[in-house]
């Protein structure tokens, strides 16, 4: 019995003794993964180099071959593989990918073979751009003769970093035409001033670059002068385009020569806004005209020389000649210097006395076409028929406000001179749809050059969607529709309703809220016009359409050729037919109601639509007269 008592106690000692040698056995076959490390730049370093160097430490437990991903990016969420399977511990970018003043984020990824372990992120901030550059001569507003040397204070160079300069120069404020690069250190410039025009104006700045980013000094400007001319006078009163009621008297400032000879004035006055007309050389800075007719404007400007006749003009600058009774109606600049816009009004000062205004509008100067009688307002909506223009033929007009008291006392304003405005945008707000459009001025008419393509009407309503395979239409229907162009057909554009707009069934062109406030569907009468005034039709369709030039900025495109049958079309859509023409709805009930343009011969074919619901083409809007 003792016997098997022995027995069995050594088989349960052989048993425990063997399942902690398995376990045993089990850890030393419990396989370790690889670990890495961020070394440099430290976590949220400031001030690293454009061209950075990066360090890590790894192992394996197991002494497998380590490889190492680097990414790098501008988002922690967002990190950019920049190198693969490097074998050392470290990563130098040399292509410049470090902007300046940025926070980057880091990681790498250690791989083995089987396993892929990532690192923590860090971050680092990169140096500042250069500093901006601070010019010393020349300085600010003043005149160049001969001698034209730039100069500015010289931008400190980051570690292992060169600072180079580029000089700017032009009529342009700021400027753009580089005119020089100095890259050996170098804080000054000498350029040719013979080579500059006289009496024109320059503007120069100088941009500080290390490769990566630019800083932009200031902007200074200067006036080139005639050598050894005296200085450019400057007009003092009458202020330009005010009214003098009683007698005036020329005033400037006066100038010195750079040779220190005496300088004297002369004087030109008269009624053309480039006067030619010599009335006094005075060496004093002022003057005092007579005989000058009441109600007229002049124009006057002042030439300073020296005895060799160097000279220096002033601007030409202008009064009007008022009455006494009413006062003088002074016509307020426009938001744009020299140019009204569409919807601008031309707007002027009450006049004391003044019982009502009459206006003129016209390409002579002083203007004599009546275009508003006795009116009480101080603002007149200029009609776009009284000032034809268009991109091929841009007309200078002038503008006179006539003031009168009602017993036959009248003053005039100084006459104003403006260009109409071209081109713009218009905002189309139908609910929550939005839609931008561009226009055009052709002659005496504005036009989209833009096809609709509102999916809602002008109150909010949907427009009622046909859908792609709705095919025939229903001459039944009751509805408003509209459809879009299928894609992949030979010339698709994309973005196709954005470039080319939508379709409409005709009840559309005729809906009373299909057109923003202020325009209207294309109408036979705008047609009669912008026929005679256009011989081929081809100027007015966009390059889309081979053969077309869009000559006046029109860009008719076809919208669509949508037929109430498939037969060989996509989803009823005449595609085939797409290049060659361009059908637009005309909102003329009881006339013809089609619009075809074509990019060859004359190009305009019109046609009655023998059912007008069974067919859908473009839509363009007019601007109201």
């Amino acid at each position: 019995m003792k016997y098997i008592d022995k027995i069995l106690l050594l088989t349960v000692v052989l048993v425990f003794t063997a399942l902690i040698s398995c376990e045993d056995d089990e850890d030393a076959f419990v396989e370790q993964k690889p670990s890495v490390s961020l070394v440099s730049p430290a976590d949220k370093a400031d001030g690293i180099d454009i061209a950075p160097s990066f360090e890590w430490q790894a192992s394996d437990p197991n002494s497998k071959p380590l490889k190492f991903d680097f990414l790098l990016g501008l988002d922690s969420t967002k990190l950019f593989v920049q190198a693969e399977n490097l074998k050392e511990m470290n990563y130098s970018l040399t292509d410049y990918k470090i902007l300046k003043e940025e926070v980057y984020y880091w990681r790498v990824v250690v791989k083995n073979g089987t396993d892929r372990i990532e690192s923590d992120i860090w971050e680092f901030k990169s140096i500042p751009a250069p500093d901006t550059p601070n010019l010393i001569g020349p300085d600010a507003d003043i005149f160049i003769r001969e001698a034209l040397t730039f100069e500015w204070e010289p931008v400190a160079a980051g570690e292992g970093e060169t600072i180079s300069y580029k000089v700017l120069l032009g009529k342009t404020n700021p400027p753009t035409e580089v005119i020089a690069t100095i890259d050996d250190g170098s804080t000054s410039y000498t350029a040719d001033a013979l080579a500059l025009d006289i009496g024109d104006v320059y503007y120069w700045k100088v941009d500080a670059s290390d490769l990566i980013n630019d800083s932009s000094s200031e902007v200074r400007s200067f006036k080139k002068l005639q050598p050894g001319a005296p200085d450019e006078p400057m007009i003092v009163a009458p202020e330009n385009r005010s009214g003098v009621m009683a007698g005036v008297t020329l005033d400037w400032t006066d100038v010195t020569d750079p040779e220190g000879d005496a300088v004297s004035y002369d004087v030109y006055l008269d009624k053309l806004n480039s006067p030619v007309t010599l009335v006094a050389t005075v060496t004093d800075s002022e003057y005092t005209p007579t005989g000058l007719d009441i109600n007229s404007a002049y124009y006057w400007y002042v030439v300073a020389k020296d005895p060799s006749n160097n000279a220096s003009p002033t601007i030409i600058s202008g009064f009007a000649n008022a009455g006494t009774s009413p006062g003088f109606p002074d016509i307020q600049a426009f938001a744009v210097d020299g140019v009204l816009s569409l919807d601008e009004k031309l707007v002027w000062g009450a006049s004391s006395g003044a019982t009502s205004y009459d206006v003129y509008i016209d390409t002579v100067n002083p203007p004599v076409n009546l275009v508003a009688a006795d009116i009480t307002e101080t603002e007149y909506l200029v009609k776009n028929s009284e000032i034809p223009s268009d991109i091929t033929d841009v007309k200078t007009y002038y503008a006179l406000v006539v003031a009168k008291d009602g017993t036959g006392g009248i003053t005039n304003s100084f006459p104003v001179e403006f260009t109409p405005q071209m081109t713009g945008t218009m905002t189309d707000t139908r609910a929550q749809e939005v839609n931008e459009y561009t226009w055009v001025r052709i002659g005496e008419q504005v036009w989209m050059s833009q096809n609709l393509r509102a999916k809602k009407l002008t109150n909010g309503e949907d427009i009622a969607f046909l859908g792609p395979r709705v095919i025939p239409l229903t001459g039944s229907s009751t509805e408003l529709y509209f459809d879009e162009s299928p894609e992949g057909i030979e010339g698709f554009t994309p973005d196709w309703q954005n470039t080319h707009g939508r379709v409409y069934s005709s009840r559309v062109r005729f809906h009373p809220l299909a057109a923003p406030t202020g325009w209207h569907v294309m109408t036979n009468t705008d047609l009669a016009y912008i026929r005679s005034y256009v011989s081929n039709a081809r100027d007015l369709m966009g390059t889309w359409h081979d053969g077309a030039t869009n000559l006046y900025g029109l860009n008719c495109v076809i919208a669509g050729y949508r037929y109430d049958n498939s037969g060989d079309y996509v989803n009823g859509f005449r595609t085939a037919l797409y290049k060659g023409r361009a059908p637009y709805w005309v909102n003329d009930p009881g006339s013809f109601d089609v619009l075809e343009l074509y990019p060859t011969g004359t190009g305009f074919r019109f046609f009655d639509h023998p059912d007008e619901h069974l067919r859908m083409f473009g839509i363009r809007l007019v601007k109201d007269e």
